[in-house]
């Protein structure tokens, strides 16, 4: 029984990270400078960036898929 709650624990945190990753990853903001390339493009946004707590949760999803990707990989070589 708790074997079952290991392994479920450490795909929780996989997914966990994945989940955290994946949304930081695609949560940039843009604005559009007003220039001479955005009088002739005004529908092109010139500048993408990520908020400092974007950043922040992009580096926890990472860090949360190597302790995932770890733990699976040290059960599967204890088996």
């Amino acid at each position: 029984m708790r074997e079952l709650f290991k392994i479920i624990k450490d795909n929780f945190i996989l997914l966990l990270g994945t989940g955290l990753f994946t949304y930081s990853l695609f949560s940039f903001k843009y604005y559009y400078h007003i220039g001479k390339v955005s009088r002739y493009l005004p529908s092109v946004p010139n500048h993408y960036y990520y908020e400092p707590t974007i950043l922040i949760l992009l580096t926890v999803g990472a860090i949360f898929i190597v302790i995932g990707l770890i733990k699976l990989r040290t059960r599967k070589d204890k088996i």
